[in-house]
């Protein structure tokens, strides 16, 4: 995630820290800045995040967590004062969301009487410093929001929309759509589309269609803002070789409820940009509204766990710092997990938190450290022995994949077997049943590379079906 300094300043107070000691602060609370790029106007951090930190592929985020370490105060962009129209947006499109387990929230807002154009130069060097090009005025506003909030957004031509109507479905069998890059896309009933009254126009998650593109000559446009299903959207990306910045995000997971306040970011922002007014309302259609969960930790455990020793009133600083809403309840703090940060579940998810905000460094070090000696029990004493026999007779031992076909199990009397669903793995999607057709597979690949005279063993799990309902 490449951070333009002078982006992160808009949100946090940064000015007065040194850039690599804002690189070295960043790294210690776990993004780890893997180069420093000055540009002619900027400086821009190249930063590597966590797959379960989606919320920090986004200035937003970033600057969030900097406020939090550096002790400043978090200036997220003001939306207030967004101008709408009489028109009610309701009378211009309607959503229907026919997949709702793929697609839990859409968002739409219409935007009338915009002008297509070039961006201003203070808007095209921040999307270019995030690794963007620049394509036109509504366009580039959408990537700056993303960039901005890790929210994809997609512009429609709302003209081009039949019957200005959005359904949100899965593909038909024999689909066929052109997306904005030009490539055909045969779909299938696996992958989720975006469809107005006659067609597909976009795939969800992952790109737009040719057909509604905004151009030149567009006037109205329509500002998807939605949440689709991380696995559906790695299974169409990966099936349709087609990689975006929105398909990295929403396979990661996007933030529920702010995905609404990006929307109306980005359409002040077009209005301030392209002209044009914003349709009063917006429709939502939302599956389940979001319910924040409550996570408890105890300071002692937490305490116990780093070695520290930090009054409870110090963790719960930390933890208010991170926007977690912490309430000392007796011998626990609770603490409301917002909508950003799905990745804190547990107890030990929290004392993370207090440990990379108070710094690991603070952790003593022991000179000492003491485990329990077990002796070796017959499991692995067999395993071991069998091992040395093996390889004293001149075998190899292979270490193979758990996953195979359900075909290549029943060649070995195995009708029934265990299974993942099918929508995640597509093929390789059973675990092996026997070590033979691994075995064997593994001899094929040898004998393929010339060494004819390959004798194998493995000791690995294996998992036959057994009797009854298989899990």
């Amino acid at each position: 995630m490449r951070i333009s300094l002078n982006w992160l300043t808009d949100y946090v107070d940064v000015a007065a820290v040194p850039v690599k000691e804002l690189a070295s602060i960043l790294t210690d609370i776990g993004l780890n800045c893997e180069e420093i790029i000055e540009t002619p106007t900027d400086i821009v951090l190249d930063l590597e995040v966590t797959s379960n930190r989606p919320d920090c592929l986004g200035h937003l985020g970033v600057a969030r967590e900097a406020a939090a370490v550096l002790g400043k105060d978090f200036t997220p962009p003001s939306l207030d004062g967004a101008a709408e129209s009489e028109t009610d947006v309701a009378g211009l499109a309607a959503v229907v969301v026919e997949a709702p387990d793929l697609c839990p929230r859409y968002t739409a807002r219409v935007i009338q009487g915009v002008t297509i154009g070039p961006s201003p130069a203070w808007l095209v060097e921040r999307i270019e410093a995030a690794g963007l090009r620049s394509i036109n005025n509504v366009v580039d506003v959408t990537n700056y929001v993303l960039m901005e909030y890790s929210q994809p957004l997609h512009s429609f031509d709302y003209d081009k929309l039949a019957g200005g109507k959005i359904i949100v479905r899965r593909a038909r069998p024999g689909e066929v759509m052109v997306s904005i890059d030009e490539t055909t896309c045969r779909l299938d009933e696996n992958m989720l589309v975006i469809a107005d009254a006659a067609h597909p126009v976009a795939i969800a998650g992952v790109m737009g269609g040719l057909s509604t593109e905004v151009t030149a000559e567009t006037t109205n446009v329509l500002i998807e803002s939605a949440r689709f299903d991380p696995l559906a959207t790695r299974y169409t990306s990966r099936k349709l070789a087609l990689m975006s910045e929105s398909n990295y995000r929403f396979e990661r997971g996007v933030d529920p409820v702010a995905l609404e306040r990006a929307s109306l970011r980005a359409c002040q922002m077009i209005v301030e940009l392209a002209g044009g007014t914003i349709a009063r309302g917006v429709v939502d259609v939302w599956d389940r509204p979001f319910e924040p969960e409550t996570v408890a930790m105890r300071p002692a455990r937490c305490n116990a766990l780093l070695g520290l020793d930090l009054p409870a009133q110090r963790q719960a600083e930390i933890l208010e710092r991170l926007g977690l809403a912490p309430q000392i309840d007796g011998e626990r703090i609770v603490c409301t997990i917002p909508s950003h940060r799905a990745d804190l579940q547990r107890e030990a998810d929290l004392i993370e938190e207090v440990a990379r905000i108070e710094g690991f460094d603070s952790i003593p070090i022991s000179h000492h450290v003491t485990h329990a000696v077990t002796d070796e029990g017959p499991a692995q004493r067999t395993r071991r022995q069998a091992g040395m026999l093996l390889t004293a007779a001149g075998f190899n031992e292979a270490i193979t994949y758990s996953f195979n076909d359900a075909d290549e199990a029943a060649l070995f009397g195995f009708d029934r077997v265990v299974d993942v669903d099918a929508n995640v793995r597509k093929t390789n999607n059973t675990l092996r049943p026997t070590l033979w057709g691994s075995l064997l597979r593994a001899c094929k690949t040898n004998q393929d590379a010339g060494n004819a005279a390959v004798d194998l063993f493995e000791l690995a799990g294996v998992f036959p079906p057994g009797q009854g309902e298989l899990p």
